[in-house]
C-alpha cells in the first residue's frame, strides 16, 4: 500500500509538471506573438546584384537577404555576408584564383511591396555587419527599431527571431521562438542560439519576449592564416549596443 501511494505522488507530480510546462510554452508563445505583431513590419527584404569574379570573368548573382530598419528614413542593417560573397570566403583555399565581388545593383523591398533603390552606406568586417539606407528620402516615416530600447537575455533565455520569407510565401513575415544557448562576453559580447535554426537566424533581428531587441543574426569567422573549415564559423547575435555605436561612422 505505501508503495502504491509513493507510485500515485509520483504520478501526480509528473501531471502537475507536465500542466505547468504547458502554461509556460503558452505564456512565451503569446508573448512572442505580441512581439510579431509589433516589429514585424520593421523587416524588410534587400535585392542585390553581385558581380562574382574568380579570375576567369564576371558572373552576375541574384539573391535576397532580410534586413532590419533601424532609422524611419530607410537605414537598415544586415550581415555584411549576405550582400558581399567575397567576405565569407576570403581567405580560404579555393584552389585557384582569390574570388572578388562587387554589388551592381540593390533594391530595398519595403513591407507594402513597393521596390526603392538602395546602397551600402558601411562596413564592418570583423563583426560582419552592412548597413544600407535608400537612396532617395521616404515620403513617409518607416516602422523601425530603436537600438538604444535594448534587451539582454540570459543563458536558457527564450527569444523571439523574427524573418521575411521570399516570392514563393508572398513575401508573408514569420518567427519562431528559441533559446539563448551560448554567452561570449571577451573580447565582445555576443550570443548564440540552437544550430538547428542557424541558416535563419543570419540577418534576423532577435527580441525578447519584452520587446527588447536583443540584435542581429551574423556570421563569425575564426580571422587568421591558413585553410578554413565549417568549425572556423558559426553564426552569432551581435547585440544592438555594438550596431548602435557604428552608427556613429556613418555618413551624413
Amino acid at each position: 500500500m505505501k508503495c502504491f501511494k509513493c507510485s500515485g505522488f509520483v504520478v501526480l507530480f509528473v501531471l502537475i509538471s507536465g500542466i505547468a510546462s504547458l502554461l509556460y510554452a503558452d505564456e512565451d508563445g503569446a508573448l512572442g506573438r505580441q512581439v510579431f505583431e509589433a516589429r514585424q513590419t520593421s523587416v524588410v527584404t534587400l535585392h542585390t546584384v553581385v558581380g562574382i569574379n574568380f579570375g576567369t570573368g564576371e558572373m552576375e548573382n541574384e539573391q535576397e537577404a532580410n534586413a532590419t530598419m533601424i532609422a524611419p528614413d530607410g537605414l537598415a542593417v544586415l550581415a555584411l555576408s549576405a550582400v558581399d560573397p567575397a567576405q565569407m570566403i576570403s581567405g580560404m583555399n579555393l584552389g585557384g584564383d582569390e574570388m572578388t565581388s562587387r554589388i551592381i545593383s540593390m533594391r530595398m523591398i519595403l513591407t507594402d511591396g513597393s521596390e526603392k533603390p538602395a546602397e551600402v552606406v558601411l562596413r564592418d568586417k570583423d563583426l560582419d555587419l552592412a548597413f544600407v539606407r535608400l537612396t532617395e528620402k521616404p515620403e513617409s516615416p518607416l516602422p523601425f527599431v530603436d537600438l538604444h530600447d535594448a534587451g539582454e537575455p540570459a543563458l536558457l533565455d527564450n527569444v523571439v527571431c523574427l524573418m521575411q520569407y521570399g516570392r514563393v510565401a508572398r513575401r508573408s513575415h514569420a518567427a519562431f521562438l528559441d533559446r539563448v544557448e551560448l554567452i561570449v562576453t571577451k573580447p565582445r559580447l555576443f550570443y548564440a542560439l540552437g544550430d538547428h535554426r542557424s541558416r535563419q537566424v543570419v540577418c534576423s533581428p532577435v527580441f525578447t519576449l519584452e520587446n527588447k531587441i536583443v540584435g542581429v543574426g551574423v556570421m563569425r569567422l575564426l580571422r587568421g592564416d591558413g585553410d578554413r573549415s565549417p568549425d572556423d564559423m558559426m553564426v552569432i547575435i551581435v547585440p544592438a549596443a555594438q550596431i548602435q555605436e557604428l552608427t556613429a561612422q556613418l555618413p551624413e
